[in-house]
């Protein structure tokens, strides 16, 4: 059985392989399952090749092409329930033959192209793919499940992901390694449920698993040092990791659809949902020790719901996230004697060691660190990163914490539906990859590329840190990116706290919190940001924070940078910066009458009214004198 199992695995996730071929050559629509039989012979024999082929069941296909036994009747209803409803099997009309180049959009828009792939882009990696897999036909007899899950990893990591599965237009959305994975984790459910009932979706359930672990920041934050930050969002990740090859085992990689940054979404049949989620619970909290648990829930539906509107499974699934989350225990701090000293970082338990690199003051009597081993041990793994290393020479770091807005309704179909779209598995299941992908990937590039950390990425969120220099340009990079890659359907807003490096860790990343929070009070899709001095910055004086539109901050930041090339002496700027914020009438005047004595050149002195109209002026001034280094 288990041998069977794996032949349905694999067979799904090569149904559609051949469309490399077919689409480099010209051929017509129906030929791909040809191309596909032609590649799976060479890699896995004639059986699984046979299998892999038979999975259209329209009249357009002729009959050595349409299912012939369970395995294939169970990969082409897999197919047609992972395309949904907005990809009909049935060409437009006629015999419809791909014209390269061919085009992969944007799940959230018509016109927005993410790859263009010619005859020869599809033929080289058709043939790439058939090179890495090689011959596996003995190895897959001998032991089929290793076999499987490596043939899922050569695919994984390929250029699938470029690909479209459909060519036509806007059905072209969907990347065929999406599609791929995602027959093949319908197939696995219905090969684990209930097996072949028929080809009446209808007839079919599956569960959608979700898994959220609770107070991540509080977590992470609960410490004071940029090393246990950094451990401590490692070891999220880690569990995350570990929860992961939990549902792998008890499931398979491909019915894990999204996971990271201590979340994750997965298919499975209803009979195996509670056993799943039980064991990635026990995997996830027994790999932080306990110290941060993660709530697990399910919800349950037809496979004609599944094919007609995932985004209302998804967001049923939220709500039943969200009812778990209102019940579930926190987990109690450690029992400790009383009169016992606890570790300085968590005072969960007693402390057994002393930090000698760092000292506190308690109760005017300074003394080092004291942790408890736990916390030891997570300082150890995360040391080799300090404030020190980030700050720039003007001695200022600073804190980004970014946030998508409103993402939990794009995943739940509200842009498919403006698009005139459906909310198919493969959208949501794309769109979920392309999000994790750009906090994992593309945030982390950009934050090291202005040569700071990013402490976490997952899901939508990121915190990271800077110097001071590059807070504004990197946090509107960062915004940039993610408008960018979801194709300027969706905005981030972000919290950005500018401080001395010698202040405390939790002051950075306490006020980039409160004002992320204000930027999301005051409309969204905008940053707030505050310079922080030595003494910190009192409640009262964080309210008078504005938020700014990114467009403003571009403003500011063509403002700053014209400042540093101008020739106008900084005294004279600190002028009219000084007086352009108490009347902005005066400051018009101060500037044209140093233009008329030829203080100012003419030029710059057109800049900088211009610059005084938008009404950023002073508030530039600021970030060029902070950070100008003279």
């Amino acid at each position: 059985m288990l041998g069977e199992l794996d032949v349905v695995r694999t067979c799904a996730l090569l149904h559609d392989i051949g469309k490399l071929e077919c689409w480099a050559n010209r051929k017509p629509w129906s030929e791909h399952a040809f191309y596909t039989y032609k590649l799976v012979k060479d890699c896995l024999g004639e059986e699984i090749a046979a299998h892999a082929m038979r999975h259209h069941a329209a009249a357009s296909y002729p009959d050595e092409y349409k299912p012939k036994n369970d395995i294939e009747r169970i990969i082409c209803l897999a197919d047609n329930i992972a395309s949904g409803a907005d990809r009909p099997e049935k060409p437009v009309s006629g015999s419809f033959i791909p014209s390269p180049p061919i085009e992969l959009t944007h799940v959230l828009s018509k016109d927005y192209v993410r790859r263009r792939l010619d005859s020869a882009d599809l033929a080289y990696l058709s043939r790439k793919i058939v090179k890495e897999l090689g011959n596996l036909q003995e190895a897959f007899a001998e032991d089929s499940r290793t076999v499987c899950n490596k043939l899922f990893s050569i695919l994984e990591n390929s250029d699938l992901r470029f690909v479209p599965a459909d060519t036509r237009k806007p059905r072209n959305d969907v990347s065929l390694w999406d599609h791929l994975k995602l027959t093949a984790a319908f197939a696995t459910c219905i090969y684990l449920g209930s097996g072949w009932k028929g080809d009446n979706p209808a007839n079919y359930r599956f569960a959608l698993l979700s898994g959220d672990a609770d107070r991540i920041s509080s977590f992470i934050n609960e410490s004071l040092r940029l090393p246990d930050l950094n451990a401590r969002s490692r070891l999220i990740q880690d569990a995350t990791a570990v929860a992961y090859r939990s549902l792998c085992n008890s499931l398979g990689p491909e019915c894990v659809l999204f996971v990271g940054g201590g979340s994750f979404l997965a298919l499975a049949p209803p009979n195996l949902a509670d056993a799943a989620l039980k064991d990635a619970k026990s995997g996830f909290e027994s790999a932080t020790d306990g110290r941060v648990s993660i709530t697990v829930s399910h919800v349950v539906f037809s496979g004609d719901e599944f094919q007609k509107d995932f985004g209302r499974i998804w967001e049923a699934c939220q709500h039943q996230m969200r009812l778990a989350k209102s019940r579930r225990m926190i987990i109690p701090k450690v029992a400790i004697d009383e009169g016992v000293e606890v570790c300085d970082v968590c005072g969960k338990e007693p402390w057994v060691r002393e930090d000698e690199l760092k000292t506190m003051a308690v109760d005017a009597a300074p003394r080092r660190e004291r942790l408890g081993e736990f916390c030891w041990l997570l300082r150890e793994k995360g040391k080799g990163v300090w404030l020190n290393d980030l700050k720039d020479e003007s001695n200022f770091v600073a804190c980004i914490r970014a946030d998508g807005d409103d993402i939990g309704k794009v995943l739940a179909g509200k842009v498919f539906r403006e698009e005139g779209k459906a909310s198919t598995p493969s959208r949501v299941s794309t769109l979920s990859d392309t999000i994790h992908r750009i906090c994992e990937v593309e945030f982390r590039e950009i934050v090291e590329h202005f040569g700071g950390k990013c402490v976490f990425a997952g899901g939508d969120d990121l915190l990271a840190f800077v110097p001071g220099r590059a807070a504004l340009e990197a946090s509107r990079a960062i915004a940039a990116k993610f408008s960018e890659m979801m194709a300027g359907k969706c905005t981030m807003s972000a919290g950005v706290s500018i401080f001395h490096y010698r202040l405390p860790v939790y002051v950075g990343v306490e006020y980039a919190g409160v004002l992320l929070s204000r930027a999301k009070q005051e409309g969204k899709n905008r940053a707030a940001y505050a310079v922080i001095g030595g003494s910190g910055v009192t409640g009262s004086e964080l309210e008078k924070v504005k938020s700014r539109s990114w467009s403003d901050l571009d403003t500011i930041l063509r403002i700053v940078e014209s400042m540093r090339r101008s020739d106008i002496a900084s005294t004279q700027l600190r002028r009219i910066a000084r007086i352009a914020a108490l009347n902005p009438v005066r400051g018009e005047a101060l500037i044209e009458h140093l233009m008329g004595k030829e203080v100012i050149d003419w030029k710059e002195g057109e800049k900088l009214l211009s610059y005084l109209a938008s009404g950023l002026l002073s508030e530039a001034f600021l970030f060029y004198n902070l950070f100008r280094g003279d």
